[in-house]
């Protein structure tokens, strides 16, 4: 017999694969429970709401990811190092995602946000609070190296959501065009928006 939380955690992943290679609108809970083989009422057991369920897939994203981001951003390791490990993750992320579904799929958060707008408050809410505790890492990063005198950045948090945006900006590009090319060059163009800084390790 299959666990209750084998269930949930079958819910979760598909649809956090199914919404990120897709879109939020195109992928219905039917969709769902076919592709996880889980009976619509097991569903609906687990969760309330197609949107409820979104909410907890990106939570669950999240802390399947955060044991590795602890470890990039780990203050043993020097910020800009860091910042670099950080930038290759994500990439290597996406190359991932695109073996497994022949799709660049994008940043999950800013794809959803953008689609979802202010259609679901409840669902917008998580992803501007994941988005708020990765800019977090950033600013870390970002301020030690300026502490350490390796950029200048007196404005920490400015200068990680300008490398934010641009490289969301290139993750969505990359999305659009279905096309990993978009990638090259962002590290480079990532770390001439820092300014001047030692050479990279």
């Amino acid at each position: 017999m299959t666990k209750p939380t084998d269930t949930r955690e079958r819910l979760l992943q598909t649809a956090a694969d199914l919404i990120w290679k897709s879109s939020y609108h195109a992928t219905g809970v039917d969709r769902i429970c076919e592709s996880a083989g889980v009976h619509k009422g097991s569903f609906y057991h687990h969760f309330a709401s197609k949107e409820e369920l979104a909410i907890a897939a990106l939570e669950d994203h999240w802390l399947r990811m955060k044991p590795r981001v602890d470890e990039i951003f780990s203050p043993a390791s020097p910020p800009l190092d860091r910042l670099r490990a950080y930038v290759r993750m994500n990439i290597e992320m996406q190359r991932e995602k695109q073996r497994e579904t022949g799709c660049v799929c994008g940043c999950p958060l800013y794809a959803l946000g953008s689609e979802m707008g202010t259609l679901a408050p409840a669902l917008q809410h998580k992803i501007q609070s994941l988005l708020e505790i990765k800019l977090r890492y950033l600013v870390s990063a970002v301020r030690d190296a300026h502490a350490a005198h390796e950029i200048h950045a007196p404005d920490p948090e400015r200068t990680a959501r300008m490398l934010i945006d641009l490289a969301e900006g290139v993750l969505m590009r990359a999305r659009i065009e279905n096309d990993l090319g978009a990638f090259e060059g962002l590290e480079e163009a990532l770390f001439r928006l820092l300014g001047p800084q030692p050479s990279a390790r």
